[in-house]
């Protein structure tokens, strides 16, 4: 117990120090599902798409699936996280890494797990880290240049 006390504070501290901005703080225990795609805001947003392997270990990284990104050129300069849909497959957005790129998509805030039904990394108030939050892309165009 003790052990996993400790790692859940090594975690907090990792993800602390690797946060990323996003445009939305807000959170949500809905499930992701076209019905919830359609209430939020559909924004379009141009950068450069980056894809980084998760690696296959126990981690906050890992916790949290976050392997696409959008750097965009507006100022200041913005990480966002992308999530494959239906519309855009995790492929597809694995086969446009490093590409410049326009997207169509809509945040979504994530869910927190109940601490005491999962074994997750823990925030400062001692529960579950959200998971899932970022951007859900519906569609993808490449540009020639940003």
């Amino acid at each position: 117990m003790l052990i996993g006390a400790i790692f859940s504070s090594f975690l907090i501290v990792i993800e602390t120090a690797n946060s990323c901005i996003t445009k939305s703080s807000v959170t949500s225990n809905l499930p992701t599902s076209t019905a919830n795609l359609i209430t939020s805001k559909i924004e379009t947003f141009r950068g450069k798409l980056i894809y980084k392997e998760i690696p296959p270990v126990m981690s906050v990284q890992a916790y949290l699936g976050e392997e696409f990104f959008l750097i965009t050129n507006s100022q200041p300069v913005s990480r966002l996280v992308l999530r494959p849909t239906e519309k855009v497959s995790r492929e597809k957005l694995q086969s446009l890494h490093e590409q410049a790129v326009e997207i169509t998509a809509v945040y979504h805030a994530g869910t927190r797990p109940v601490s005491n039904e999962v074994t997750c990394p823990l925030d400062a108030d001692r529960q579950c880290m959200l998971q899932g939050a970022g951007y859900q892309v519906l569609s993808i165009k490449v540009l020639s240049q940003l």
